[in-house]
């Protein structure tokens, strides 16, 4: 009877479309296993984007490379653009809730020439209640939903690097056509 019932609960949960965050299928499965060269080029090499590019690195098998060789992929990342707006107001008149928005422009080269167009951005936002009465928790609260911003804007950046090199080596070459 419970492998019945577990049966029907996994059954379940991946009938709906349930699945652990960051997790591939299909065809991004086979390109995150493929290992791929990176250079990243950034105007701050110290900034909490970059570090978090680079924790994430290992986990799509991207090897960062410091200068451009033959099949690697370059990515060029300007400056990330933080807005912060007022969400809510409480009855009292003050602001009750922020919304976050964080985004980076970015473009993805490899030798051949630019193959995102230079404007192409990441961008995520989020909300999160603010208390007047304890500004050192909310404050706390806003440096962690932005270090989760950043983590989610690595994993974007790099999922759609992963795809690119996929699409790249998979497409057939001109004289082929």
């Amino acid at each position: 009877m419970k492998k019945i019932i577990v049966s029907l609960l996994v059954l379940t949960l991946s009938a709906c479309g349930w699945h652990l965050r960051g997790s591939a299928a299909g065809e991004d499965k086979l390109a995150m296993t493929t290992p791929l060269d990176l250079v990243m080029v950034t105007q701050d090499d110290h900034t909490p984007l970059v570090n978090a590019l680079r924790q994430t690195l290992p986990s799509y098998k991207i090897n960062e490379l410091d200068t451009a060789t033959t099949g690697a992929l370059t990515l060029n990342l300007s400056r990330e653009v933080l807005d912060k707006r007022t969400a809510g107001v409480g009855s009292d008149a003050l602001t009750s809730a922020y919304e976050i928005i964080l985004r980076v422009d970015y473009s993805i080269s490899n030798a051949s020439g630019v193959i995102t167009p230079l404007d192409t951005n990441a961008r995520t936002s989020r909300t999160y209640n603010y208390n007047v009465n304890n500004a050192n928790s909310a404050a706390q609260e806003e440096e962690l939903v932005l270090r989760e911003m950043r983590r989610e804007l690595a994993n974007n950046i790099l999922r759609r690097v992963k795809n690119l090199s996929a699409k790249a080596t998979t497409a057939p070459t001109p004289a082929a056509q």
